[in-house]
């Protein structure tokens, strides 16, 4: 048998490819190749991948889209209705007078009130013989805090005097309030006590100033009843002895 003849037959079976056999596979390939275009990817060609997402059901468009008429929530009834996705408000019970309504009232809240962060003498001397605070220099209420030796600061510090007998150190402390045992127990080692009024703002600006561009002025107290605390010599306050005390920084 001849080379043409073998090499006849041998395409006829697909087992010796001719040019035509190779480009008839590659443009097969071509049509149905799965592969991503080398084509450059930018904001016109941006596309979610198919089938990620689909449309959502438009409801009450008509009998002819099969969700036209009650658009798919019945006959009447409480969730039939629009507003409020068919739920009754927090409390409701069907129309009748409410728990919460029934109830008598008890007590009020008073909105004079603060919430002092209380501090005893026997921790402070405590942080103090453990090296946490310095008591060479003034403490303030940042210095508590980011010493942990009190972990909220809330409306202030209030000094307390539990601990009182132990406490031997002189120290320069500023802090929103103390008691007058607290008071008696610095002044009795050489030390000195002073009541600061601070403010929401205030107190932020004292433990956080790295989150001001500018520090703000530290507000003065406003109110009759805080203005005769702070302006008491008896309460160690800053005000006291100072004349004037309208439009008075710290």
């Amino acid at each position: 048998m001849s080379m043409n003849r073998l090499a006849a037959r041998l395409s006829g079976l697909c087992l010796y490819p001719t040019r035509a056999t190779v480009s008839t596979s590659s443009s097969f390939v071509a049509k149905y190749s799965t592969a991503a275009p080398t084509s450059r990817v930018d904001l016109s060609n941006l596309s979610d991948n198919p089938g990620s997402k689909s449309q959502r059901i438009r409801v009450g468009r008509g009998q002819g889209s099969g969700k036209g008429n009650t658009a798919a929530r019945g006959h009447k009834g409480q969730k039939a209705r629009a507003g409020n996705n068919g739920q009754p408000k927090p409390g409701f019970e069907g129309g009748q007078t409410r728990l919460i309504d029934r109830l008598p009232k008890r007590g009020f809240k008073n909105p004079e009130h603060k919430d002092f962060q209380p501090l005893n003498l026997d921790r402070l001397q405590y942080w103090i013989e453990s090296g946490r605070i310095d008591p060479t220099q003034t403490i303030t209420m940042k210095h508590l805090l980011d010493s942990r030796c009190i972990h909220n600061i809330e409306d202030g510090v209030k000094l307390l005097g539990d601990g009182k007998a132990d406490f031997k150190t002189p120290i320069n402390i500023e802090v929103s309030r103390a008691s007058k045992s607290a008071i008696k127990a610095i002044e009795a080692c050489g030390g000195k006590i002073t009541s600061v009024y601070y403010n929401k703002l205030g107190l932020r600006a004292l433990t956080k100033p790295e989150k001001f561009e500018e520090l703000p002025r530290f507000a003065r107290p406003m109110k009759k009843k805080d203005i005769a605390f702070y302006s008491d010599e008896a309460n160690r306050g800053y005000l006291a002895g100072k004349a004037e005390v309208v439009g008075m920084d710290h």
